[in-house]
């Protein structure tokens, strides 16, 4: 009878064992695939000369590409990240805060520091600084009608995630898309310049090193919340793809976009505003000390802050 047990105890174990070298061996197979499938598209759309005073639409999403999938060298850190304690998931929730309220700042800022583009409605002329505040507005009232929708989806889940944590992922998961397409505009618009691709190859190469930031920013959000490691990868991704995409018809009818440039960035602004202060910085709370969650913030503003004011002087 002992020898029996001992037998199907040995038996489990192996079993457990071969499931989770199975699902290993899975998880490897997809990350290489997706390395496959980012590598294959960045090769087939380079175009043939990096750099052209004449920049074509193969320009723009080539270079709007590779910002895009810098976000997922953020992300890759927290791959190994373990189940995460109450005080770890507080701390990546201030410190993401810091990051998201340092986008917001920087988003506004650029805003207001657009060239004058004589926008007039009505005889009457709209400066930047109302467009943007009217779009900092917009994006608030976006994510509150947005979380209000989300929350009702009982049935929405992220892997074993459920309820309310998986309508918070979905929300800030979204916000940091949209975030992405005034990113987007921006590219566009740069490709349009007197430089051409050149100051198009500079400003794209500037947001790719701001992504990687950002894109752990995101993984700082999903990962210790229990969203598996290829789901964090992939949506750390996909929330940059929109610069790409908006990038191109931007490039090609940038008279009609211009005008809005300070309304997408001031709406960027406003969605990351309220994410950061009345989801992260909230939920931070319920499990750190408020000391430590005053000095995690401040660390990864300034961080993120220096990081782009050397962007900014290197380009």
């Amino acid at each position: 009878m002992r020898e029996r047990r001992q037998r199907l105890e040995g038996h489990h174990r192996n079993t457990t064992h071969d499931t989770l070298r199975s699902k290993e061996d899975c998880a490897s197979s997809k990350f290489l695939l997706l390395f496959l499938l980012l590598a294959a598209v960045t090769a087939l759309s380079k175009p043939e000369s990096l750099t052209s005073k004449a920049p074509t639409p193969l320009h723009v999403w080539y270079y709007g590409w590779l910002a895009a999938i810098c976000t997922g060298v953020g992300a890759l850190p927290l791959l190994v990240f373990s189940k995460p304690s109450g005080f770890t998931l507080g701390l990546s929730n201030a410190v993401a805060a810091g990051m998201m309220l340092s986008a917001s700042y920087s988003l506004a800022y650029e805003g207001l520091e657009l060239d004058d583009d004589g926008l007039i409605l009505l005889d009457v002329k709209i400066s930047h600084a109302f467009r943007v505040s009217a779009g900092v507005m917009l994006g608030i009232a976006f994510v509150l009608v947005t979380k209000q929708m989300v929350e009702t989806w009982d049935q929405f889940h992220f892997g074993d995630i459920t309820g309310l944590q998986a309508s918070k992922i979905i929300l800030i998961v979204a916000v940091m898309t949209l975030h992405s397409f005034a990113e987007g505009l921006g590219i566009g618009v740069a490709f349009c310049g007197k430089g051409g691709a050149h100051l198009g190859a500079f400003i794209s190469m500037s947001l790719a090193v701001h992504n990687v930031p950002e894109g752990l920013a995101v993984a700082l959000v999903l990962a210790p919340r229990g969203v598996p490691r290829f789901q964090t990868l992939v949506l750390a991704i996909l929330s940059s793809l929109p610069q790409p995409v908006i990038a191109v018809p931007v490039f090609l009818f940038v008279e009609n976009f211009i005008a809005w440039e300070p309304v997408g960035l001031g709406f960027a602004a406003g969605a990351m505003l309220w994410v950061a202060v009345f989801e992260l910085i909230l939920d931070a709370l319920k499990e750190i000390p408020i000391e430590t969650c005053s000095v995690s913030i401040s660390c990864s503003f300034v961080a993120m802050m220096a990081i782009s004011s050397w962007i900014n002087v290197s380009t």
